[in-house]
């Protein structure tokens, strides 16, 4: 069996408003993964911590 994979890659032809917009959303994108990832972090951090206090851990019911 044979499988052929193609590929495209296209340019988008913007105008300056449409790749401030583009640039801009990207920018936000980005903000709101750094937020998300220093919070996860942060959230380690702590159990991490409460960890060597001899707290244990919580276990939700499923």
């Amino acid at each position: 069996m044979t499988v052929v994979v193609q590929a495209y890659r296209f340019v988008p032809d913007l105008t300056p408003g449409q790749e401030r917009s583009v640039l801009a959303h990207a920018g936000a994108a980005r903000v709101a993964y750094n937020w998300a990832l220093a919070r996860v972090k942060a959230v380690m951090d702590q159990r991490a911590a409460e960890r060597t206090y001899g707290v244990p851990d919580v276990r939700f019911p499923r």
